[in-house]
């Protein structure tokens, strides 16, 4: 049996309902965990007349992504479910999405692979197509676009956990999300440490999930760069800083990210409204990565 995890925060009913009714013929149960302040129990209107199984749990404040995805993982396992199916409120599922990734999974269990995560390919609306998967080599990145490739499941280091289908029994083998990190780099944290204990993970390249990335995006040399609020930067400079550290994420990796913080440290400051300010905190969330400072942001000094 499939659950499917849905972090909300501030989630707007439409689109809601377009993620539910995405997953409608896919999952045999869902949990939406809402990450919303002030969010109350209680059954919201988005959820009038879904068929599917549904448990909604308002947490009431932001705990963050990690620990939002944690209380949906426990809740899985305990309510007897073999797989979870990560995903953010923007994301929607293509039909057959599932079908298709659990059938890669059946030939590569055939072929003797021990599976952490099998992923789809993400099509952004704005955009167009993702890579289907990426690969770290001597500080390099590695885009494999998927085309051609069928039904043929493509091996990923790094994968974005909206999507994302992972095995329980795997799960409890590699372990929870780390909710420490909060927000950003969740997903890669836990890709490289299931690949440091041998296990890998796949993007079924035919299976496609259609995601919302960024508050905007803003087009430079012909690249698409995805524009975020300063906060959410400046979790993703403090993860980024302190993996650095963390050796199960492998040198590929950290070779990249360490060429890589500067870039997005101007990158940052400079799509930002007040770069001045931006460029500070953004400096302080990079000290206090390399420091090992980690939990939720304290906004009130910034």
């Amino acid at each position: 049996m499939i659950a499917a995890i849905v972090v909300l925060y501030y989630p707007a009913q439409p689109m809601i309902e377009r993620l539910l009714s995405s997953l409608m013929e896919q999952v045999d149960g869902v949990f939406l965990i809402d990450n919303t302040p002030g969010s109350a129990s209680g059954e919201p209107p988005f959820l009038e007349g879904f068929g599917k199984p549904v448990s909604y749990v308002a947490l009431g404040e932001n705990r963050g992504i990690a620990e939002a995805q944690n209380i949906g993982i426990k809740l899985s396992i305990e309510g007897g479910y073999s797989y979870v199916l990560l995903l953010d409120q923007d994301s929607a599922l293509v039909q057959g999405t599932v079908s298709k990734m659990l059938a890669a999974e059946k030939g590569l269990l055939e072929s003797g692979a021990r599976i952490a995560a099998i992923c789809p390919r993400i099509f952004d609306r704005r955009s167009g197509a993702r890579p289907a998967a990426v690969r770290y080599t001597f500080g390099l990145v590695r885009k494999i676009s998927g085309n051609g490739l069928g039904d043929q499941p493509i091996a990923t280091e790094n994968f974005i956990a909206s999507g994302s289908l992972l095995r329980v029994d795997a799960l409890k083998k590699i372990g929870l999300m780390r909710e420490d990190l909060f927000i950003e780099h969740v997903d890669t944290e836990w890709a490289f440490r299931a690949q440091s204990m041998g296990y890998q993970s796949y993007c079924a390249a035919n299976a496609i999930l259609e995601h919302d990335f960024g508050d905007d995006t803003l087009r430079i040399l012909g690249k698409d760069i995805y524009l975020y609020s300063v906060l959410r930067y400046q979790y993703k400079l403090r993860n980024e800083a302190y993996l650095l550290r963390v050796k199960t994420m492998g040198w590929g990796w950290r070779l990249y990210a360490s060429t890589r913080i500067f870039y997005h440290l101007m990158l940052y400051t400079m799509t930002s409204r007040n770069q001045r300010g931006a460029f500070v905190s953004l400096l302080r969330a990079i000290g206090n990565g390399l420091r090992g400072r980690l939990g939720k942001i304290n906004t009130s000094n910034d």
